[in-house]
C-alpha cells in the first residue's frame, strides 16, 4: 500500500480507463499514481491517505477509492462549486465535466474545455457559467465502431494528423482525426469562441492541438479544477 509522507491532500481523477492521483503544493502539481481503472474494479487501489477529492466518472469504483481515506470530498452538481450550472439536468453532469470547467477558470471567466479522453466532450463556459457543450465518441470509440460494425477495415489505436491518408490504416487515423478536430473548431464557431481561452486536457489533448493548431494543453486541468473546488468549500462557498 502506497503512503505518500507529509502529503495529506489528494486529488484523484477517476476515469474510464485510468485513475490518476495527483498531489499539490498550492500551484503545481505532480501525479503520484496512475492505474487501470479495471485493476481498480478488481478492488485494487494501493494508496491510503487523509483527504481526498475526487471526480469519478466510474461510480462502481467509488467505494474501494473512499474507503482508503479518512475525509473525501466527491465532485458533483450537489457540492458548492466555484461556478454556477446552467444546465437542465445537474444530476446527470459528470464530475470530470465539473471539475474541468472549475479548472478553466484560472485561464479565465470565458471560454471553452475540450476533455479528449475515452470520450471526448466540448464545454463552454460564459461568465463563470457552466453553459453546458456536446459529447462525442473519443478515438476509441470510433475505432472500436469501426471494426466491430465492418468486416475488412482494420483496428486502430489513434489519429493522424494527416489528410488525406495513404493506406487504409491511415484513413482510418485521418478520419478520427478529422472528426474529432472538426467538432471542436465548429463549437469554437457557433459560440464565437476564438478569442477566448480554449484550453485542452485529456489523453489525446496534444495529438489534438496538432490537428487544430490552436488551444492551451493543460494535463491538470481536471486536478486545478479539484482544488479550486475544494478551496471554494472550505472557505464556506462564497
Amino acid at each position: 500500500m502506497l503512503s505518500i509522507e507529509r502529503e495529506n491532500l489528494f486529488f484523484i481523477d477517476a476515469g474510464n480507463s485510468f485513475v490518476k492521483v495527483a498531489v499539490s503544493d498550492g500551484k503545481n502539481f505532480k501525479i503520484v499514481l496512475k492505474i487501470e481503472t479495471e485493476k481498480v474494479k478488481r478492488g485494487y487501489f494501493p494508496l491510503k491517505g487523509k483527504v481526498a477529492v475526487i471526480a469519478s466518472v466510474v461510480p462502481s469504483i467509488d467505494k474501494v477509492i473512499k474507503s482508503n481515506f479518512e475525509e473525501v470530498f466527491s465532485v458533483s452538481a450537489d457540492l458548492p462549486l466555484p461556478l454556477k450550472l446552467d444546465y437542465e439536468t445537474p444530476e446527470t453532469l459528470g464530475a470530470d465535466r465539473i471539475a474541468a470547467a472549475s479548472g478553466f477558470l484560472s485561464y479565465g471567466k470565458t471560454g471553452m474545455v475540450v476533455l479528449a479522453g475515452t470520450a471526448v466532450v466540448v464545454d463552454i463556459v460564459k461568465n463563470s457559467i457552466f453553459n453546458g457543450g456536446a459529447i462525442l465518441p473519443g478515438v476509441s470509440l470510433m475505432a472500436v465502431a469501426l471494426g466491430k460494425f465492418t468486416e475488412q477495415l482494420p483496428d486502430v489505436e489513434c489519429f493522424l494528423n494527416k489528410y488525406p491518408g495513404k493506406s487504409t490504416v491511415e484513413s482510418i487515423m485521418s478520419g478520427i482525426g478529422l472528426a474529432v478536430a472538426g467538432a471542436v473548431e465548429r463549437a469554437v464557431k457557433f459560440e464565437c469562441m476564438a478569442e477566448f481561452p480554449i484550453v485542452l486536457t485529456g489523453g489525446y489533448a496534444n495529438d489534438l492541438k496538432q490537428i487544430l493548431r490552436f488551444g492551451i494543453v493543460d494535463e491538470f486541468l481536471i486536478f486545478r479544477g479539484l482544488l479550486n473546488i475544494y478551496r471554494w468549500n472550505k472557505k464556506g462557498g462564497v
